[in-house]
């Protein structure tokens, strides 16, 4: 009994950390691990993370997390794994990153967003579900090509964040229908990359990668994973999705009407629905479940203004209980 493959390993690369937990036959949790994400902002509104980061994450809390459980990583059955949307890692002809990562909460490309709108905001609704903001990454994109044109021009192969970070881990190159279409350069009705939408900002159709089902097997941990994080080679290791859609998926919203709220480094409230529901500015997904989709709305500030007002007004001792045990002392109201 002792070598059969009956658990999962879950890790959700978020904006402020990556988190891996280990998952039994019952559904329980078994053991988890944490390991912090940097956040760089080189000018007002910017926001990038350095890929090469999010791996050495990994390899730091997937065998912490195994330790917490006890588990030896010949009882995993399978590995998934999620990120936030919309950003995306460019590499070179060599496979190297070419530039940090342009997060969600980046605002650089408004006037691109704008400029997309204005230009052909109808189609951009029709054919992907939803309103084009700095969020998406068709506007980072177009961003790049007006002010990077030289690191647009090396761009080999895209990734999405989970999918470079699975990369990393397994060597494979897809993506999954709630990254494509959450990139805003796909056909919300079929996941596939729209030539319509990618020839708006002239981006090249061969660098982005094959789109699949958030369940589909995509890959196995390399042998040179395996050593970096503690795992076995050969683990199996599915496409995943982006964080709102697995969310809505393992907080149970798997029917229509059925939802969820998220309090995260970004706030939101979700809602299931039986095809598309395209309402914009309220965004609209593809489930994990075929022919469900979900509607999403919320704030890019929760956590992490509450992570602002502990950085900046109490003593680096004070963590989060202590803010919570003083806000426990104030009356209602």
């Amino acid at each position: 009994m002792a070598n059969r493959r009956d658990c999962l390993l879950g890790v959700d690369l978020g904006a402020g950390s990556l988190k891996a937990t280990l998952v039994g036959p019952d559904g329980g949790v078994l053991g988890q691990a944490s390991h912090p994400i940097t956040t760089e902002s080189p000018k007002l509104g910017w926001s990038e993370q350095d890929p090469e980061t999010w791996y050495a994450a990994f390899c730091r809390a997937v065998p912490v997390a195994l330790a917490a459980a006890d588990l030896s990583p010949e009882r995993l059955a399978a590995i998934g794994i999620s990120a936030g949307a919309h950003t995306q890692v460019l590499l070179d002809a060599e496979d190297r990153v070419i530039r940090p990562a342009i997060l969600w909460s980046d605002q650089r490309s408004l006037a691109e967003a704008q400029e997309l709108h204005a230009r052909a905001g109808a189609a951009i609704i029709a054919t992907g579900y939803n309103k084009v903001n700095p969020t998406w990454t068709l506007a980072q994109l177009h961003w790049l090509k007006h002010h990077e044109p030289e690191a647009a021009g090396r761009v080999h192969r895209l990734f999405l964040a989970k999918d470079y970070l699975r990369y990393r881990v397994t060597g494979d190159w897809h993506s999954d229908v709630s990254d494509s279409v959450g990139s805003l350069m796909a056909d919300g009705a079929t996941g596939q990359w729209s030539a319509e939408l990618c020839g708006l900002i002239d981006w090249p159709m061969e660098s982005l990668p094959p789109v699949v089902r958030p369940t589909e097997v995509v890959g196995q941990v390399t042998e040179q994973a395996a050593t970096d994080a503690g795992l076995m080679a050969g683990i199996p290791v599915v496409a995943g999705g982006n964080d709102t859609t697995v969310e809505v998926f393992g907080a149970g919203a798997v029917a229509p009407g059925q939802g969820a709220i998220k309090l995260a480094t970004a706030a939101v409230l979700y809602r299931v629905v039986h095809g598309p529901s395209v309402h914009p500015p309220v965004s609209c997904y593809p489930h994990v479940i075929p022919e469900l989709y979900y509607t999403a709305t919320g704030t890019n500030s929760c956590a992490s203004a509450h992570r602002w007002l502990r950085d900046t007004f109490y003593a680096p001792a004070e963590d989060f209980d202590a803010m919570d045990a003083l806000a426990a002392k104030a009356p209602a109201g």
